[in-house]
């Protein structure tokens, strides 16, 4: 029962759900499924985002039982020590004007009752000195490291959130679009390329440090995380977003054992849900296991970027393309269309002098976007060419 406690503790913590109070459908074991799972901090000032839903058990999903339903009933707001009261829609809460020197809460309410983090005034950050990368020497692994010092005495308990964005390339580059409504070709111009897409997401590893025990309160290049030469964020321009927090030694001890659980998954050692209980409570059944803390802190952030047409670290490990083919009729063009294939280059006879047809490629060779990323491309990043 332990292992199988662990499993739904750790999938509840990790899969992404909607700003909103969520259960499972039809819990079948006792204790099992039903945990309060509570994600995100009070950052002052900024805008804040909470996440509330219901943990299911692994035992429900296996058997077909892992339909939800969203909870109108749920509501969310920040409740400050002199009384002032922050509400926001769907767990976002601003924060920006907040005052640094008083205490924050989280209370939730919801069918099942009142839920209340505990009461904190905000951290420090400390100070990001820099940013980095290091390539190992057989060229496969990239660490992102990061410098860092606080002011505190004897030491600080450090934890950092990441935010990816990066910029990648289709693997031809179209200069045709068929239409399908018109069922013609037509060309594209160099502004609507469908060739580079950037893509955005927050990294899930739980990344912890202390400088206790050391002679100051200071890191020198410390491993956040690694990325591998194959992976397609490093490809063309990658950012990271660095925010550090400096917690309190009880919320250390809490992301501390959840990371150790991240690598642990159903090990002798694993400890119970009850081992991990967070901040929050029921006010009514402190008893309540519930899964999550909600720190108040301050933030300092940082950006890097990695430019492979510097670092040359990416390798592209999806083998040759698949040969084009080459279609010149409308009616071909459509069944193509319809099969996922997009044109992207003009084909002429030897002589120049006569247009054979479009060369057609599956569709995730011409167009970034079917690679899950967008044409949007982000206000901060560094104008390049193509």
């Amino acid at each position: 029962m332990r292992k199988l406690s662990l499993h739904i503790l750790l999938f509840a913590l990790t899969v992404f759900s909607a700003a909103s109070c969520i259960y499972d459908y039809t819990p079948q074991l006792d204790g099992e499924g039903g945990y309060m799972v509570v994600e995100g901090n009070l950052i002052i000032g900024q805008v804040s985002n909470i996440r509330t839903r219901w943990s299911w058990s692994l035992v429900d999903t296996a058997q077909g039982n892992d339909q939800w339903r969203i909870l109108n009933s749920c509501r969310m707001h920040v409740e400050a020590s002199d009384g002032s009261r922050y509400d926001g829609p769907y767990g976002s809460f601003d924060l920006r004007e907040a005052d640094p020197s008083l205490e924050y809460r989280l209370v939730i309410e919801n069918e099942r009752g009142t839920y209340a983090s505990g009461w904190a005034r905000p951290t420090t950050p400390g100070q990001i000195d820099s940013l980095s990368y290091r390539i190992s020497e057989d060229g496969k692994q990239m660490s992102i490291l990061v410098a860092a010092q606080g002011d505190g005495a004897e030491g600080s308990y450090y934890r950092w959130t990441v935010d990816e964005t990066w910029e990648y390339h289709a693997d031809v580059f179209a200069i045709y679009q068929y239409d399908p409504m018109s069922g013609q070709i037509f060309s594209l111009d160099y502004e609507n390329n469908l060739y580079n897409c950037w893509t955005n997401e927050r990294r899930v590893e739980i990344m912890t440090a202390s400088t206790y025990g050391l002679s100051e309160d200071r890191l020198a290049d410390h491993q956040l995380y690694t990325l591998a030469n194959t992976d397609r964020r490093v490809s063309v321009l990658y950012s990271a977003e660095v925010s550090q927090m400096r917690l309190s030694e009880e919320a250390y001890r809490y992301w501390q054992t959840m990371q150790r659980n991240s690598s642990d998954v159903g090990g002798l050692f694993s400890p119970e849900p009850s081992e991990v209980r967070g901040n929050v409570v029921n006010t009514k059944n402190p008893d309540e296991l519930v899964l999550g803390y909600v720190g108040v802190f301050s933030v300092a952030s940082k950006r890097l970027f990695v430019d492979n047409s510097k670092a040359r670290f990416y390798r592209n490990a999806s083998g040759p393309l698949p040969a084009p083919d080459t279609l010149g009729k409308p009616d071909e063009w459509r069944k193509a269309y319809n099969q996922g294939m997009r044109p992207a280059m003009d084909v002429w006879n030897e002589e120049g002098n006569r247009l054979l047809g479009y060369e057609w490629w599956p569709v995730r060779c011409v167009d970034c976007r079917a690679l899950g990323g967008s044409k949007r491309k982000p206000d901060y990043w560094p104008n390049r060419d193509i």
